[in-house]
């Protein structure tokens, strides 16, 4: 059961990692801190005790405003649990009171979770309507931690006939430069690099006509924020399209190619050949 007493300023932790903002607004603070002077009555700040110690889960600006009134003790809700429960209770919109959190804390928050060993294996929904956010605005923060990673030099890909292959992805896109002798006819580039394009073109543009579905035939119980942020992911796929296209028919024209001069090469050493018969 939570217990509402007074506590010790100097006995409450605020070095944990529990400050859900990333930065506090002073003006705020001093602002409440007149207030407080002035006689005005403020909830309790929230904080959870370990057996050990106090962290401060909820109230930061409260908490500093007290502080620098030179208040030795600030009235606390009290509720039992590790640092751990403080800082998921400190990222959670239920938790919240008083000054609403940017768009940039919002991120942090989302970013904090999803590195977390035990909330990052939350699906983005579980996120979303804990840190108050859209499942969007959640699977848009993941698709830019995925950008920022480096790119994988192997990928394990399943072709349309359930076949699973890895494929080297490094060289994607790069072109090797190779002396072709007449006793060695050039070789084509890797079919599978074809295949492993044209299946991620298909995973993308079956991915975007789903979104672009589930719109049009309102199977989404969505607000107006989700619906932007599902505009912007059917753009940002189309142009993944876009680009996966151009990057097939370079190397479909580069095949082409690589074919056309090995049937030239073929031919003349079976010129070259007769040649030595006669």
């Amino acid at each position: 059961m939570n217990q509402i007493k007074q506590i010790k300023i100097s006995a409450i932790r605020t070095d944990g990692g529990t400050q859900a903002r990333l930065k506090l607004d002073q003006d705020v603070v001093k602002e409440y801190a007149e207030c407080m002077k002035d006689g005005d009555k403020f909830p309790p700040v929230t904080v959870f005790y370990d057996g050990s110690e106090y962290w401060l889960a909820n109230g930061f600006h409260r908490y500093f405003a007290t502080k620098s009134n030179g208040e030795l003790e600030i009235e606390c809700e009290v509720k039992q649990g590790t640092l751990d429960d403080a800082v998921l209770y400190a990222f959670s919109a239920d938790g919240r009171q008083g000054l609403s959190r940017s768009a940039e804390d919002n991120r942090n928050i989302i970013i904090r979770m999803i590195q977390h060993p035990v909330w990052g294996k939350w699906s983005n929904a579980e996120i979303a309507k804990h840190v108050g956010v859209s499942k969007m605005t959640v699977g848009r923060v993941k698709a830019s931690l995925e950008k920022d990673k480096p790119a994988p030099t192997k990928k394990k890909y399943k072709d349309k006939h359930g076949n699973e292959s890895t494929i080297e992805t490094k060289n994607i896109g790069k072109t090797k430069e190779r002396k072709v002798t007449k006793e060695e006819p050039a070789t084509e580039p890797d079919d599978q690099i074809v295949r492993e394009l044209t299946d991620a073109l298909t995973a993308v543009s079956q991915e975007n006509t789903l979104l672009k579905d589930k719109i049009a035939i309102g199977q989404w119980d969505a607000s107006e924020i989700e619906k932007i942020d599902a505009e912007e992911l059917i753009a940002e796929l189309r142009e993944q399209i876009r680009i996966l296209e151009i990057d097939n028919k370079a190397l479909r024209e580069s095949r082409d190619t690589f074919q056309n001069r090995n049937s030239e090469l073929m031919r003349t050493v079976k010129s070259l050949q007769n040649q030595l018969k006669k």
